[in-house]
Formats: C-alpha cells, sequence, structure tokens
C-alpha cells in the first residue's frame, strides 16, 4: 500500500521539477521586461537615438492602456503575456549576440499578430 503511495510522490515531485523555464511574472512585470528589451535593442542595434528611460516608461505604459481591455475578453490578457515574452526573447538574443543575430520576426509575427493584434497594436512607439 505504501508504494502506490510513494509512486504518487516521486511522480508529483518530477513533474514539479521539469517545466518549460518560463518565469511566472505579472502583466506589469512582462510589459516592463519587453519595454526594457525593446528600448535597449533600439538603442544598441537600431540606432535609435531615444533615451533609454522615457523610451521604456512609453512602451510599458502604451502595454498598460490596454491591459483593462485585454482583461475582458477571455484569453486575450495571456496572449498579450505571451506576445511580450517572445518579444522580449528574440531582442534579448539579439542584444547577447551584439546585434549580430538579428530578432526572428516572423516567431515575434505569429505571437503577436502582423499588426501587434495580440496586445491590441501595443506598443504604441516602436522604437
Amino acid at each position: 500500500m505504501r508504494g502506490w503511495l510513494v509512486g504518487i510522490v516521486v511522480g508529483l515531485g518530477l513533474l514539479g521539477c521539469g517545466g518549460d523555464g518560463v518565469p511566472t511574472l505579472t502583466y506589469d512585470e512582462w510589459a516592463e521586461r519587453s519595454a526594457t528589451a525593446q528600448c535597449s535593442h533600439a538603442r544598441t542595434c537600431a540606432g535609435s537615438t531615444l533615451e533609454q528611460e522615457p523610451c521604456v516608461a512609453q512602451v510599458r505604459d502604451s502595454y498598460l492602456q490596454v491591459e483593462p481591455t485585454l482583461e475582458g475578453a477571455e484569453g486575450a490578457r495571456s496572449g498579450c503575456v505571451q506576445c511580450m515574452r517572445i518579444r522580449t526573447e528574440e531582442l534579448t538574443a539579439a542584444l547577447d549576440s551584439d546585434c549580430q543575430r538579428p530578432p526572428d520576426t516572423a516567431r515575434i509575427d505569429a505571437a503577436c499578430g502582423a499588426e501587434r493584434q495580440a496586445c491590441l497594436g501595443a506598443p504604441s512607439l516602436t522604437p
């Protein structure tokens, strides 16, 4: 009888050890990370002259402005979070490669929509 209990505990433990490695962050935290990555990439890889802090504030605010509307539609908020996560991953990879690896725009478009539909057009600023 104890054997099946041990099996269940071990199985649950193994499930807890796995995962996809994606940190569990709030919408606001993803908006901040995404904004930081977008503005850092724009300055470092794309030659933007916009200062980092105002850029991050503007991009983050555009995400935060659409959040109430996203909450009203089932799954919309999580779709936008996924978009922010994918965009952040791609831009961070480009930065990590010293701008030698361009962001995978097809992957970003697949997650966000070609017109940024997943986040209702946010960010309004594309640095």
